[in-house]
């Protein structure tokens, strides 16, 4: 199994595959921020679940710290008992809402292990605007109306990915709030 402070992630093949995350929080407990249904993610909050559940029959994997991104390496991992910390006092005070291109399960685990704020499956997603503006600029010389609804999808594009980083503020002023380990208590079930 994993142990407590764990970053791991389960690959999950929806109709838009993608990665989950969470938090080992104990011998069976993960910490993931999940809940909401593609077209009910207001329901979505950071919560305590069993491996199992998680896994949803599919073996998670450890995701490593530092995480290195086209050359840039990320924070070192915390102390596996802050990570912990984090990720619990996250259940007990929760995030502004669930945000799919910046304040996501990802991003949510990462802060929990390295202090670091990154979604760097959304970072991948972004990858993919830059090469595709040649071939829209040559559609709008010769089609003018199919550019103009190509160029029209790519902008509503950035906004949804990313413009929504600077406003991933929310989120950053939330954490700042984290007492620390020891300095909080919470009840658990």
């Amino acid at each position: 199994m994993f142990d407590a402070g764990t970053h791991i992630r389960v690959h999950r093949l929806t109709p838009v595959p993608y990665w989950h995350h969470g938090i080992v929080i104990g011998e069976t407990e993960v910490v993931e921020f999940s809940g909401g249904g593609p077209l009910r993610k207001g329901e979505t909050c950071v919560r305590e679940v069993s491996l199992t559940t998680f896994e949803n029959g599919t073996p998670a994997e450890i995701v490593q710290h530092p995480i290195t991104w086209r050359g840039l390496t990320y924070s070192d991992p915390l102390p596996p008992a802050v990570t912990v910390n984090r990720a619990l006092w996250l259940v007990h005070h929760q995030p502004p809402r669930y945000q799919l291109g910046f304040r996501n399960c990802e991003s949510i685990a990462v802060w929990c292990a390295s202090g670091d704020y990154e979604s760097f499956q959304a970072k991948k997603f972004m990858q993919w605007k830059a090469p595709a503006i040649i071939p829209i600029a040559y559609v709008m010389r010769k089609k003018p109306r199919l550019g103009f609804v190509l160029g029209a999808g790519s902008v509503v594009i950035s906004l949804m990915t990313a413009v929504p980083y600077i406003h991933n503020r929310a989120f950053f002023k939330h954490t700042k709030q984290y007492p620390g380990l020891g300095n909080w208590t919470a009840n658990r079930q």
